[in-house]
C-alpha cells in the first residue's frame, strides 16, 4: 500500500487566525475538512500528516489511527493539505509515470513523489521543491486558494464534491415535507433524522441543500443552496441562510451569506454575517452585524500579523479566530481580523485587527480566557485538553511562531 504524506504549505500567514489553533488540513469549507475528504477518496493509501511541531501532540490525540509527523518511508507521495482533495487524483495520474517529480501551481506545491527517504522538518518543503516539475493540465488542478477567504469561492465547488461521498454513507428523505416550500426540489438532501419546522422555504437553484443529521430547522427560515447544515445544528426561527457552510452543533439566528462557521459555534441572535469565516467556540452577541462592502465599493485590504494584504474582493467580511466573543451590538468592519480568545466588546466600531487574547482594548488573562474556555466546553459535555491547552500556552506566548514549521 503507498504512503501519502497530507502536508502542511511551509508558510500559514496567508491563512491567518484560523489555523493558530487547526491545521491546514482541519479547515472546513464543505460538509467535511480536508483530512476527512482526502481519507474518503485515497482509500487504498497509507495516509499520513505533517503538521507544526506545536500541533503534533494534539493530532496525535485527534487522530490515533494516522501517523503524524514520521519521516517518510523511500517511496512515497506528498499532498497540500491547503489544496482542495479533489486537486489529489488528477495530480498524482500526473506523478504515476515517472519516478520522482512534484506538481506545482503558481508557485505552490499540489502534490510529490520521492524515491528518496525525506525526513520531516524544516528543510522538506525545498527537498520537494528540487524535485522534477510537472504541470497538471487538468481542469480540477486550475484553482487554487492562495488565501484564507479564497476558500469562500469553494464552497459549491466542495459541497458538489462531498454531496456523492456523504449520500454514500447517509440516509435522507425520498420527499420534501409537504409544508416545506421548494425551488429545484431535487437538489435538496434532508438526513431522515433532521426535524423541520412548518413553512420552511428551501432554494437550491443556485446548488445543492445538504442539511445533515439531527438538525432542527425552526418555522419561517429560508434556505438558499449552495448550503451544508451540520449534524445536530439548530437554526432559529425566520434564520436566512444563502451560500453557506455551517459545521456541527452550531446555532444560527439572524441572516448568514456566504460564510463558513466551524463546530460548535452560536449566533444565535439577529444581525447580519457576510462572506466571513468563523472558527470554534464562538459566540456572536445579539445584533453582532459585520459589514462586506464598503461604501466605495472598493477593494478590500486586509491587515494581519503588521502587514497589510490586498484581497483584490469587493465582498468581504470578518475572520473571526476560535474561542473569540463579540457584545451585543458590535459593528465589525470589512475585513476585520481578529485572533483567537478576543472579547470584542466596543461600542464603537473595533480596530480592523484584533490580536489574539484581547480584551476590549486590553488584554484577556490567559487564566481568564481558559476558565470559560472549560465553561463553554462543558456545556457540549467536552473538557479541555491538556495537548489543547500547551498549544494555549504557547499561543498566548508568541502567536508567531504558529506561523510556519
Amino acid at each position: 500500500m503507498p504512503t501519502a504524506i497530507l502536508f502542511e504549505p511551509q508558510n500559514l500567514t496567508p491563512y491567518g487566525p484560523m489555523t493558530l489553533l487547526r491545521s491546514v488540513g482541519e479547515l472546513r469549507y464543505g460538509v467535511y475538512s480536508n483530512v476527512e475528504r482526502a481519507r474518503r477518496i485515497l482509500t487504498d493509501m497509507d495516509l499520513q500528516m505533517w503538521v507544526r511541531p506545536l500541533l503534533e501532540a494534539d493530532h496525535i490525540r485527534k487522530y490515533p489511527e494516522l501517523a503524524i509527523n514520521q519521516d517518510s518511508p523511500e517511496q512515497c507521495l506528498f499532498l497540500n493539505a491547503g489544496f482542495p482533495a479533489w486537486m489529489y487524483l488528477p495530480a498524482l495520474a500526473e506523478l504515476a509515470a515517472v519516478k520522482s517529480g512534484v506538481v506545482v501551481k503558481e508557485g505552490c506545491i499540489l502534490a510529490a513523489k520521492s524515491n528518496k527517504p525525506i525526513s520531516f522538518g524544516q528543510r522538506f518543503y525545498k527537498q520537494l521543491l528540487n524535485l522534477e516539475h510537472i504541470q497538471c493540465d487538468h481542469e480540477d488542478c486550475n484553482y487554487h486558494p492562495h488565501w484564507i477567504w479564497d476558500y469562500l469561492d469553494l464552497i459549491l465547488p466542495a459541497l458538489e464534491f462531498d454531496l456523492e461521498l456523504w449520500k454514500q454513507d447517509n440516509n435522507f428523505l425520498s420527499r420534501i415535507p409537504e409544508e416545506t416550500s421548494t425551488i429545484s426540489e431535487r437538489n435538496i438532501f434532508i438526513h431522515n433524522t433532521a426535524q423541520l419546522g412548518r413553512y420552511v422555504h428551501l432554494d437550491s437553484s443556485q446548488g445543492p441543500i445538504i442539511i445533515d443529521a439531527d438538525c432542527k430547522i425552526s418555522p419561517f427560515s429560508s434556505l438558499e443552496g449552495p448550503l451544508y447544515l451540520g449534524k445536530r445544528s439548530t437554526i432559529k426561527s425566520g434564520a436566512a441562510l444563502k451560500n453557506t457552510v455551517i459545521g456541527r452543533i452550531c446555532n444560527i439566528g439572524g441572516e448568514v451569506k456566504s460564510s463558513i462557521i466551524h463546530p460548535f459555534t452560536n449566533k444565535s441572535h439577529d444581525g447580519f454575517l457576510g462572506d466571513s469565516i468563523l472558527g470554534s467556540w464562538i459566540n456572536l452577541g445579539a445584533s453582532t452585524n459585520t459589514s462586506n462592502l464598503k461604501n466605495n465599493y472598493g477593494e478590500i485590504r486586509v491587515s494581519w500579523d503588521g502587514n497589510n494584504f490586498e484581497t483584490k474582493r469587493q465582498f468581504l467580511g470578518s475572520i473571526i479566530g476560535d474561542h473569540s466573543k463579540t457584545a451585543i451590538d458590535v459593528r465589525l468592519n470589512t475585513g476585520t481580523v481578529i485572533g483567537p480568545f478576543s472579547n470584542v466588546i466596543h461600542s464603537d466600531f473595533p480596530p480592523r485587527s484584533i490580536p489574539a487574547f484581547s480584551w476590549g482594548n486590553g488584554t484577556h488573562e490567559f487564566d481568564k480566557a481558559m476558565e470559560t474556555a472549560r465553561r463553554v466546553l462543558k456545556r457540549r459535555n467536552l473538557e479541555l485538553e491538556e495537548t489543547q491547552l500547551d498549544i494555549f500556552k504557547a499561543l498566548a506566548k508568541d502567536h508567531s511562531a504558529f506561523l510556519s514549521y
